[in-house]
């Protein structure tokens, strides 16, 4: 489970070793730690990114069918790994955390898991992860329990940011799922990132509420072999992701990266337009921008030049743009987009300038044969 739950850092064991990433925390359903005929009938699971944070609030429902019983819940995150300090290791990286039953907030205790004497699967946890734990008396019927915490999430040469989510510990409880699950994600206005395809053999059941797009097309994680790794990439420009699932058996966790642009580039739509951007990496961080940029077509120019406005929305009159543009998965037309707030998402001002000198030396050639 450890190789899976950390889809985007821990399958990339070799580069998180050489320093070239970071793993702080991951998120995680509460899982019990003895075992139970408890229920997990209902989760709703909300997810906010705060810049490097991410805000987790769930609401659950357990169903106990028998009579009251006390039963020791916890919540489990691994510690800090890759290129982190000693001193961030020795502590989760989880932050205001509180767990409420009924009305009252509950205490708790932080410990390695190997320091607690449970005995868990290794598919919850092993012994070098973090444990809170807390005593939850159930009593017959429905259990509401209100849970918040923030976790810090990590990033790597692939990605520039990741959160995980462990939602297979969802299925340590009696019914082994969750008979009713719903989670909405909030990664920020104009945020373009990816998320697992399917939690386990079907399509998740993604769509958005509010202003966006989901990629029609699967993408596989660009450092994993082909057939595993399979992402759907989300552009939101204002609103969040869903998924709601009935008795919902995760195989999968959640994974959710923005991805460094030289990957990012890859998932911006299928294969076939991607040639037409094959030199941008070179104009981005060639040992000569200026060289590289020289090197362009004349289409590649005028493409490169019109990215960040296509980044933003504006409605293309031209057609050869339109069509170009038009099968990117973050390209959403916006007839109200005024030019002035156009932002340098891809190309800088000081590229943007080596591009227009380019265009006009060539225009000069062309009248000045």
């Amino acid at each position: 489970m450890r190789k899976f739950i950390f889809l985007l850092l821990f399958s990339s064991s070799i580069q998180i070793m050489a320093n070239d990433g970071v793993f702080y925390a991951t998120g995680n359903t509460l899982v019990p730690l003895k075992e139970t005929t408890i229920r997990l009938k209902k989760e709703i699971l909300n997810l906010e990114r705060k810049g490097d944070w991410m805000q987790v609030d769930i609401y659950f429902e357990f169903f106990n069918p028998g009579p009251e019983k006390e039963l020791t819940v916890g919540f489990v995150t691994p510690p800090a790994d890759g290129d982190v300090s000693e001193e961030e290791a020795k502590h989760p990286q989880v932050k205001d955390f509180m767990v409420m039953v009924g009305e009252r907030l509950l205490p708790y205790k932080i410990a390695r898991m190997e320091e607690t004497g449970f005995k868990v699967n290794s598919k919850v946890a092993n012994g070098y992860d973090f444990v809170y734990h807390f005593t939850i008396r159930f009593a017959t019927g429905i259990t509401v329990i209100r849970h918040s915490y923030l976790y810090k999430g990590g990033g790597s040469v692939e990605a520039d940011h990741d959160f995980d989510y462990r939602l297979t510990t969802g299925t340590t409880w009696a019914n082994s799922g969750i008979d009713d699950f719903e989670l909405n994600i909030n990664m920020g206005d104009d945020s373009y990132f990816s998320v697992p395809a399917s939690f386990g053999t079907a399509m998740a059941p993604w769509q958005v509420a509010g202003i966006g797009r989901i990629a029609k097309n699967v993408s596989t994680v660009p450092y994993m072999a082909e057939g595993a790794g399979k992402i759907k990439m989300v552009y939101l420009r204002r609103g969040k992701l869903q998924l709601r699932a009935t008795n919902f058996r995760p195989t999968e966790d959640l994974s959710i990266a923005f991805w460094h642009l030289h990957n990012e580039l890859n998932l911006w739509c299928d294969k076939s337009v991607k040639n037409e951007f094959a030199g941008f990496m070179d104009v981005i961080w060639g040992d000569s921008v200026e060289a590289a940029v020289s090197k362009l077509t004349d289409t590649e120019l005028r493409l490169y030049r019109n990215l960040n406005y296509a980044r933003m929305g504006y409605e293309f009159k031209d057609e050869s743009l339109k069509k170009v543009f038009s099968k990117f998965n973050w390209y959403i037309p916006d007839p109200a987009l005024k030019l002035e707030n156009v932002k340098d998402y891809y190309v800088s001002k000081e590229l943007m300038q080596l591009i227009s000198n380019e265009e006009k030396k060539r225009k000069l050639r062309t009248d000045n044969p």
